[in-house]
């Protein structure tokens, strides 16, 4: 029995929580997929809200839980933010339910600007992003993209990254969602300076079983506990794992790993549908 809340009740939860500026209220909802609320502002990054995967290519590609919100719940979102286009990250079928709402924006790489219209979304719903670029959404609120490793760097003919990562600064809270993204020395580079609070990371990892069957990998726990550590982290929260059980990682592993070598460093595992309140 899932004890977490969904659908209705975690709508009704969500609507409910409401907190300082000095504080975040984060869902987790599968797979790399987080609603964060800073004040009035609302942020969905890498929402996989629907059965598209499967639908789309069949097994092994199934779900190992529902999804805690329904694509038509998710209207009062101010900003969807993708990472890259892969289904799991770059739902047609979530983003075209939340772009029934005229209201929100939706935040992708400019590589993938032209797919979103394909889509059906309209040039005043969509906002593309660069790789070192910054946008200023509200007062206090911003977000900045680094590119993503999914194994390798990939850009368009125009030289657009076509995966990349954010930092999302809530006021004075500094919060990285990486994507789909290994480890690299310009990564820890790039984010060191930003003095991140919140470091998302993939724990997922790869190997050559998966890569012969088309799986793009991620950062294994290693990596990801080590990106966090290196550019000092207040808080490491693993993602891309549990949703597929042939693309999975033991999370257990990851809080191992964690308790043997850096014991001082916070971290905060999910399920699905629950809150976490962090508070710098």
């Amino acid at each position: 029995m899932n004890v977490y809340k969904s659908g209705n009740e975690l709508l009704s939860q969500i609507e409910r929580t409401k907190l300082t500026d000095q504080a975040l209220s984060l869902w987790a909802l599968g797979q790399e997929g987080f609603l964060v609320i800073w004040g009035e502002h609302t942020i969905l990054f890498d929402p996989y809200l629907s059965d598209w995967v499967f639908e789309s290519s069949g097994p092994p590609w199934s779900r190992a839980f529902a999804p805690p919100l329904a694509p038509s719940q998710c209207g009062f979102v101010d900003y969807v933010v993708c990472s890259h286009h892969h289904e799991d990250h770059m739902d047609k079928q979530t983003l075209q339910a939340i772009g029934q709402s005229q209201a929100t924006k939706f935040i992708v790489p400019k590589a993938h600007l032209e797919l979103m219209k394909e889509w059906g979304f309209c040039d005043e719903q969509l906002i593309g992003i660069s790789h070192g670029q910054s946008l200023e959404l509200a007062e206090g609120l911003k977000l900045e993209a680094h590119a993503a490793k999914h194994e390798q760097f990939e850009t368009d003919e125009a030289g657009e990254h076509k995966f990349l990562g954010f930092v999302a600064s809530f006021g004075d809270i500094q919060l990285y969602h990486a994507g789909d993204t290994v480890g690299f020395p310009e990564l820890v580079e790039w984010l060191r300076p930003k003095l991140i609070d919140i470091a998302m990371l993939p724990i997922n990892g790869r190997d050559f079983v998966r890569n012969s069957a088309g799986i793009v990998g991620n950062c294994n726990y290693r990596e990801a506990v080590e990106i966090a550590v290196q550019i000092q982290a207040d808080l490491l929260i693993p993602m891309h794992y549990g949703l597929f059980p042939h693309n999975d990682e033991n999370p257990a592993y990851f809080v191992d790993y964690v308790y043997q070598n850096y014991r001082a460093q916070k971290f905060h595992m999910f399920a699905p549908g629950e809150r976490f309140i962090y508070m710098k």
